[in-house]
């Protein structure tokens, strides 16, 4: 005899909240910081402002080596996840009072690059993949808008070739779960699954640390990182 409806109602109901179990079980939350071992490192000098300087000012930071509380900023962290991608997306590098923002930051392969020139002089915005150029575009104007692809996976330099002192990274990445550390040096990924994982953290000046990190069913995973 055929179940009351009630009860095949309820059954469905049932196996509709047991199939979310396990995807509720495979989120985890990587937490993690970037230290800087040792005595905090004084800020670098200054670089001079050669020319436009009623646009960038008389100096401009180095912000190659950010240490603040003992966390180093602008590393970027990756969890080595074959098989795992995320869609390309949108990202943004825009010029202002002659530097690049961001400084640093990370896309999946595949993304596109929206380059912008906020100040009111030209720029030259010329990317480089080692030794082979990215991209290499002439910004005369301010409100200018240009994209690229970022096709391979692999860290990206950008400079201007009008002004020399500007830098930017971009860290073209072929995994889903990765972050940049804060000024303080804390980074979180959200959405790694359980496991066992490589971590890898990208530093443009010091180089690459390698971690191992266990992801658990359920709670936060957390990583340590240290430099240099």
């Amino acid at each position: 005899m055929p179940a009351p409806r009630p009860l095949l109602v309820a059954a469905s109901l049932l196996l509709a909240a047991a199939s979310l179990v396990p995807a509720l079980a495979r989120a985890g939350e990587l937490r993690g910081q970037v230290r800087y071992a040792g005595a905090t490192p004084p800020p670098r000098p200054a670089q001079p402002v050669t020319k436009d300087r009623a646009a960038c000012g008389e100096a401009a930071p180095d912000e190659s080596v950010l240490v603040g509380k003992g966390g180093l900023a602008n590393v970027v962290v990756r969890i080595v996840a074959p098989g795992a991608k995320e869609e390309p997306r949108a990202v943004t590098l825009d010029q202002r009072g002659c530097r690049f923002v961001p400084h640093v930051q990370a896309a999946p392969v595949g993304s596109t690059l929206a380059l912008l020139n906020g100040d009111p002089i030209l720029h030259n915005v010329h990317g480089w993949s080692g030794v082979a150029t990215t991209f290499n575009v002439p910004m005369p104007g301010p409100g200018q808008r240009v994209e690229r692809t970022l096709a391979r996976p692999g860290p990206v330099r950008v400079g201007c070739d009008v002004h020399a002192w500007m830098s930017a990274w971009i860290l073209v990445v072929d995994t889903p779960y990765h972050a940049v550390s804060d000024g303080e040096g804390r980074f979180g990924i959200a959405g790694v699954p359980p496991g066992r994982y490589t971590a890898i953290a990208w530093h443009e000046v010091l180089g690459e640390k390698i971690a191992t990190v266990v992801v658990p069913a359920s709670g936060p995973a957390t990583l340590e990182i240290a430099y240099p």
